[in-house]
């Protein structure tokens, strides 16, 4: 699910070589504002030679682009099978955006819990199996609000399933202070873990390096986690450019990439993804233009179930890898 209203509007490069990607490997679900914006949409995609007629659109009269932050969490329970959270949301100017999970799960036929924290996705990472991995923002915007760090965890294994909490340092400076802008789990049991060169950000290389400290020491349910530090870009100019903020769809990774800058850290972050995920295929998307609003590609998205029996599009037609990758070159 892609949050494609501003997406479209002010990042539509990104947006088109996202679907142009996505759309290979896993159903894609457009969130746009309204039945213009669809139609605008389609015609954009079909200018590319996309397949527009592949994706599943809905319309919600959302502001914001940060699908990951306000939409839904979908959780698998034994008792009642799929499961949408709705978390409070921030953002007092948007309420459209805090009313998307309750709207979506609506459309979707599935039920959905109210969550009494402010918990925004990307501040939460679970390797699948009850491990989740969060940050000290989490706590410290709760606690604001009058809920305790032990309350805020409790509500984590609550609501999510989790049976195992890690709590990490937060970037310093860096205003999300989410865990996917310098953590991402590549297995259940092998995280990515950012490092900053000390020469670059002195003050963040230590952050990170006391969170791989606190990191080494969990066990998963597979065995002792194992920590790969991943390079960090440079933040210059207060940008937190990142490479574990990444998209996972079936047999694909879509790594956030930053043209014409530190070319050889990117390949080297792009090399642990291929080493620690054979038989995937790795693929760079310039986020330039996006991470400077504070969020890269996976704050554009969500992973949700596929519910065949909710959509009624069938990708049994769809046209073949190499088709559409023809068509989307001749156009670039």
């Amino acid at each position: 699910m892609l949050g494609c209203n501003e997406l479209m509007v002010y990042h539509p490069q990104a947006m088109v070589d996202l679907i142009s990607i996505l759309i290979e490997h896993i159903p894609v679900v457009a969130i746009v504002n309204s039945e213009e914006q669809r139609r605008n949409l389609i015609t954009l995609l079909c200018d590319w030679g996309l397949p527009a007629h592949l994706l599943h659109y809905v319309s919600l009269p959302v502001k914001g682009m940060w699908v990951r932050d306000y939409g839904p969490v979908f959780v698998r329970s034994q008792q009642r099978g799929i499961i949408i959270n709705d978390a409070e949301y921030i953002e007092s100017d948007r309420i459209h955006d805090d009313l998307a999970p309750t709207e979506l799960a609506n459309l979707l036929k599935l039920p959905v819990k109210s969550v009494p924290m402010l918990i925004e996705g990307g501040n939460i990472l679970s390797n699948g199996q009850g491990l989740c991995l969060t940050t000290d923002a989490l706590m410290s915007r709760n606690q604001t609000r009058g809920r305790s760090k032990a309350q805020v965890k409790q509500c984590l294994c609550e609501f999510y399933g989790f049976n195992q909490v890690v709590i990490l340092d937060a970037l310093r400076a860096e205003p999300t202070g989410h865990i996917d802008m310098f953590a991402t789990f590549v297995s259940p049991d092998t995280v990515f873990l950012g490092q900053y060169d000390p020469k670059v950000d002195p003050v963040n290389y230590d952050v990170l390096e006391k969170n791989a400290g606190i990191l080494s020491g969990i066990r998963t349910a597979a065995g002792p986690l194992k920590v790969v530090r991943i390079p960090m870009p440079s933040n210059r100019g207060s940008v937190w450019r990142t490479y574990t903020n990444a998209i996972y769809a079936n047999d694909v990774v879509v790594v956030p990439t930053y043209a014409h800058f530190d070319a050889d850290v990117e390949r080297r972050a792009m090399g642990l993804y291929a080493a620690h995920l054979p038989g995937w295929e790795i693929i760079g998307i310039d986020a330039g233009s996006v991470i400077v609003q504070r969020g890269s590609l996976r704050c554009v998205s969500i992973n949700i179930p596929w519910l065949e029996d909710r959509f009624s599009n069938s990708r049994m037609n769809a046209p073949r890898s190499a088709e559409i990758r023809s068509r989307y070159a001749a156009n670039v």
